[in-house]
């Protein structure tokens, strides 16, 4: 499980924290957590939990399931419009002003007309970052 010992340490030092600070924090000795990072041995799984929660990430994230700290949050509307917490933060600002609301006076026009615009934003930012 290089992946977890990988991740172990790198958290660890992310965090600021000492393998003997971490040790006493799970109630293992130093010596064994030392080998947790060195990949010579594998915690409990309480101990795994322990470990998940003192970072606040997954127990995946640990093991090398998933590549992000924890799993995405999705918001569910219907059955075809699921949002990502990412997508539904941007709506929640979008309701702040009277954007979102004039977008949907004419929802598939004004849709239609932001896809192009933000097709040519993206389009200019790209040719200023390529020097063209």
């Amino acid at each position: 499980m290089d992946i977890f010992k990988e991740r172990l340490k790198d958290l660890r030092i992310e965090h600021g924290y000492k393998q003997e600070e971490i040790a006493k924090k799970l109630n293992v000795t130093t010596s064994a957590y030392g080998y947790y990072e060195q990949g010579r041995n594998e915690p409990s799984l309480e101990t795994l939990y322990k470990i998940a929660q003192f970072y606040q990430v997954s127990v995946d994230y640990l093991l090398g399931i998933i590549n992000t700290p924890n799993h995405p949050v999705y918001y569910s509307f219907s059955e075809d419009v699921t949002l990502t917490e990412s997508e539904w933060l941007a709506v929640k600002e979008m309701k702040k002003s009277s954007f979102l609301e004039e977008i949907g006076q004419q929802p598939n026009f004004n849709v239609n007309r932001l896809n192009r615009y933000w097709k040519f934003i993206k389009e200019e930012h790209n040719n200023n970052n390529n020097g063209t």
